[in-house]
C-alpha cells in the first residue's frame, strides 16, 4: 500500500517495480489491490453515506473495475512492451528480421564453402582468397592496394633469429633470380613451410621496405600459401 500511495523509499519501488516486470502473480495481486485502494478512495471522499442515502457498492465496484488502473513509475512496463511486441506489425516485422538473418548466414556458408580459404593469422573468416588483388611480381612496385596475391618459385628459405621469423624470396621466374619479393611468415602462423624451388601462390600484405641495405617490396605477413603446379 505504501508503494500504491507514493510513500515507498525509491530504492524499495524500484525494487519491487523489478520483481513485478517478472511475476505475474504479484502483477494480477498489484491490479487487485489497486482496484480497491481506489474504492477506499471513493468510499472516503462519500463517506459511509452520502446526501441520497449509503453509496451503490456493485456501482462503485464496476466502475473501479472497468476504469484503467493507476501504475507506478514503472510498474506495467512489462505488460505494455509484450502487447507491443505481440502485435501483428511487430511479429511481421520479427519475422522480416529472422528471414534476413537466415539468408545472411546461408550466403556467409556459400562463400566460405565455394573455395574461400581461410586466412591463418588474421582474423579467420573475415578474408578470404576473393579479398585479394591478383598481381605479378614484377607489378609491385605500382600497387597501391594492401591485400595482394601473388605468384612466383620460393628461393632461399631461412629463419630469421633476430626477429623469430621464416624468410624466403619469391621468384617470378623459375631460371631468374629477379624479379623477386621477399616473404615473411610470424613465428606462431599456421602456415607450412614452403618448399625450396616449390611454386607457390602467396596471400598477405604489401609492403616496402626502406631500411638501410634492404630497399624491396614484400608481403609481410603471409597470411596463406598455396602450392601450384610448376
Amino acid at each position: 500500500m505504501p508503494y500504491l500511495e507514493g510513500g515507498l523509499p525509491a530504492d524499495k519501488a524500484d525494487r519491487l517495480e523489478r520483481h513485478l516486470r517478472e511475476c505475474a502473480t504479484c502483477r494480477a495481486l498489484l491490479r487487485r489491490l489497486q482496484a480497491g485502494h481506489r474504492l477506499a478512495e471513493r468510499l472516503e471522499r462519500g463517506g459511509p453515506e452520502g446526501p441520497d442515502g449509503p453509496p451503490d457498492l456493485e456501482a462503485l465496484l464496476a466502475d473501479v473495475e472497468g476504469a484503467p488502473p493507476r501504475r507506478g513509475r514503472f510498474a506495467g512496463i512489462w505488460e505494455d512492451w509484450l502487447d507491443l511486441v505481440t502485435t501483428r506489425g511487430a511479429v511481421q516485422a520479427l519475422a522480416v528480421i529472422v528471414v534476413a538473418l537466415l539468408v545472411l548466414l546461408a550466403v556467409t556458408n556459400r562463400r566460405a564453402s565455394s573455395g574461400g580459404t581461410t586466412l591463418a593469422g588474421l582474423r579467420p573468416g573475415v578474408l578470404d582468397v576473393r579479398d585479394f588483388l591478383p598481381l605479378r611480381i614484377g607489378e609491385l612496385p605500382t600497387n597501391t592496394r594492401p591485400y595482394i596475391a601473388t605468384e612466383g618459385f620460393v628461393r632461399d628459405v631461412h629463419v630469421d633469429a633476430e626477429e623469430k621469423t621464416l624468410h624466403f624470396k619469391l621468384a617470378e621466374s623459375a631460371e631468374a633470380a629477379s624479379p623477386y619479393i621477399i616473404c615473411e611468415i610470424m613465428r606462431r602462423a599456421d602456415i607450412p613451410v614452403p618448399v625450396e624451388g616449390s611454386r607457390v601462390r602467396v596471400y598477405g600484405v604489401a609492403r616496402f621496405d626502406a631500411q638501410a641495405g634492404r630497399g624491396w617490396h614484400e608481403v609481410n605477413p603471409v597470411l596463406n600459401i598455396a602450392v601450384l603446379k610448376r
